[in-house]
């Protein structure tokens, strides 16, 4: 295995294709392709990311733009959490660029350096998380609970 890929969500029913291949050793990288896995797009293919983004479709490799489609709301939810410029699930300002420009434009310039982070889940990405597999701390108690009485 030489790639990161995971498909998203949940798309064959007696198991999951995951590749973490050589490249992926970083925990951030994982956390990624395992977020696609619970069902996670890339955060610019958010329905609101124009608000937040621009991609310069122009600057991308052509077999590559199928990675900057927007993913429309009646496929995916943001459980009302705001775009988030930090999140793991965020490409990077370059990542795809055929060697003309950037690829993603931040409408907040002091974010543009930041985008494609892989050091770790931002806070919203685990909020996220927790409201898409309705996780609360009283449930994450009783997960506690239940794995002491073990």
């Amino acid at each position: 295995m030489n790639a990161c890929w995971s498909y998203s969500g949940r798309v064959i029913s007696n198991g999951q294709n995951l590749s973490i291949g050589t490249g992926c050793g970083y925990i951030a990288t994982v956390e990624h392709e395992f977020l696609h896995a619970l069902g996670f797009y890339h955060e610019q293919s958010r329905y609101d990311r124009d608000d937040y983004v621009t991609i310069q479709f122009e600057n991308i490799l052509e077999d590559k733009k199928n990675n900057f489609r927007i993913v429309g709301s009646d496929e995916s939810t943001t459980h009302g959490v705001p775009y988030d410029y930090l999140s793991v699930m965020h490409y990077g300002k370059d990542d795809f660029t055929n060697g003309n420009g950037s690829t993603i434009i931040t409408k907040d310039p002091k974010f543009q350096n930041l985008i494609g982070q892989r050091v770790e889940m931002s806070t919203s990405d685990v909020q996220e998380l927790n409201l898409l597999y309705k996780c609360t701390q009283r449930g994450r108690e009783r997960n506690r609970e239940g794995t002491r009485a073990r």
